[in-house]
């Protein structure tokens, strides 16, 4: 009786240990959400990272790309929870940082980094960890924000009562509003459809979006109007960047920065290519006088920096720039 009832331990012990090792191993597969598409240069940034996180530890990194984890704001929830450990997107997890995204603020993403890497970035990122459990790693390179629509758009004067698609975000429907159009908040995964159905009649984003989600396939106008420099944020579940040994965090920050690498290479290489691929299928470009943009959205710029930063911490940043 004894021995069966030594048997009996030993046989569900091996299960709880075989169990214990399929858990680990499941621990072991990591999500990685993004909106971008394969074929943009972040997304190739995003190949790159999951690349160096597998050869160098023993962790599995699954991309979900175009949104399949929900909308951005859903996604950015999950990461807060940790049912996704990293997620690449626009969004970086706190309103003081993403308001750099002002139009015509930040000349290019090199400022940026600039801002990021100062004091004032500083504070802003310890506070995100504090509050949100969130920690950007990185950044992926994007290309300036242009206009797609159905007509050509070659002053402030074209945007008249448009009806032009704009993210949920505040600044992104009073910088259409100042500039005569009529916003229209859509979330990116329903925007082909809303373009195709005329809700909208033009879209606004980086030239490999608008191209990896196939807009130009329903439309035949774009408008080189760099109204805003925003990269893409590498962010991580901070409770589980904190569990990693030092040897992979290590792992994870050298991926978030060759990613970098990889999606600036790409987008230099790929936007010239973009542009003469569309010229050739009949897609008009247009370059309108940028000055009258800006000077068009100084309201916007001036108003929403104040009153996110205050005024101090809004000339500090203009400074950084070297603004006006």
């Amino acid at each position: 009786m004894k021995k069966f009832k030594f048997l009996g331990i030993l046989f569900i012990s091996l299960i709880l240990v075989g169990c214990s090792s399929s858990e680990e191993s499941a621990g072991k597969k990591i999500s990685f959400s993004t909106w971008a598409s394969e074929g943009e240069a972040a997304y190739a940034g995003m190949e790159e990272f999951k690349k160096i996180v597998e050869d160098e530890t023993d962790y599995t990194v699954d991309i979900f790309p175009a949104n399949q984890l929900g909308s951005t704001a859903e996604q950015m929830e999950q990461l807060k929870m940790g049912s996704i450990e990293i997620m690449a997107s626009g969004d970086p997890g706190m309103m003081e940082i993403e308001m750099l995204s002002l139009p015509y603020l930040m000349p290019d993403d090199e400022s940026w980094a600039k801002v990021l890497d100062s004091e004032i970035g500083e504070e802003w990122e310890e506070k995100m960890k504090t509050e949100q459990d969130i920690v950007n790693i990185g950044i992926l390179p994007r290309g300036p924000r242009v206009i797609s629509s159905n007509i050509e758009i070659t002053s402030v004067d074209d945007l008249k009562g448009l009806k032009i698609r704009a993210p949920e975000r505040d600044y992104y429907v009073e910088t259409f509003k100042a500039l005569g159009a009529s916003p229209t908040p859509i979330d990116f995964g329903e925007l082909y459809s809303a373009l195709d159905t005329g809700i909208v009649s033009a879209q606004e984003n980086p030239l490999e979006t608008i191209v990896s989600g196939g807009f130009m396939e329903i439309q035949n106008n774009i408008s080189l109007t760099n109204h805003m420099y925003k990269p893409a944020f590498i962010a991580i579940n901070n409770t589980f960047l904190e569990g990693l040994s030092e040897e992979e965090r290590e792992a994870f920050f050298k991926a978030a920065a060759e990613a970098e690498k990889v999606g600036k290479s790409e987008l230099e290489q790929e936007e010239q290519e973009m542009i003469e691929d569309l010229k050739n299928k009949g897609v008009v470009f247009s370059e309108p006088n940028i000055d009258e943009f800006k000077e068009s959205t100084q309201v916007v710029r001036d108003e929403l920096g104040i009153k996110t930063w205050g005024e101090d911490t809004y000339n500090e940043i203009l400074e950084i720039v070297g603004g006006n």
